[in-house]
């Protein structure tokens, strides 16, 4: 099957195998988990020329994880994914609470991928504390 339309592009983070071949590149379900990723680890109007690309996530990192802060979580992660990964339709958000003690949020993602109707999930860790990954 031809998964042009999903794109080709850079491998996220960038790596270079070799000055002469250039970036590592991507394509198909890995790219669209890339920017997936992309698109909720960047805040938004930090990027210059699309600034309005990224989410509010970090506007979360303290917050009780409340059933209230957990909804409007949901929906800033829904409404990041709906504006900027036209290649997905979310289906579900969850969340793993197993290690909100040690600081950890999973933030878990299914999702269907269009036109090829494959379904996928990822897990996004999201930070309650400031901690370098």
């Amino acid at each position: 099957m031809n998964n042009s339309f999903l794109g080709r592009g850079w491998g996220f983070p960038p790596q270079f195998t070799s000055p002469d071949s250039g970036p590592d590149m991507e394509d198909g379900e890995t790219l669209v988990k890339q920017a997936i990723s992309i698109a909720l680890n960047t805040l938004k109007g930090e990027r210059p020329y699309w600034s309005e690309l990224g989410s509010g996530l970090s506007n979360f990192v303290f917050e009780d994880v409340s059933e209230s802060a957990l909804v409007t979580l949901k929906q800033e992660v829904s409404a990041v994914l709906l504006n900027y990964e036209p290649r997905i339709i979310l289906e579900d958000i969850s969340f793993d609470m197993s290690d909100v003690y040690e600081g950890a949020l999973l933030i878990e993602l299914t999702y269907l991928i269009r036109k090829t109707n494959s379904r996928s999930n990822m897990v996004f860790p999201f930070y309650l504390a400031e901690q370098s990954v």
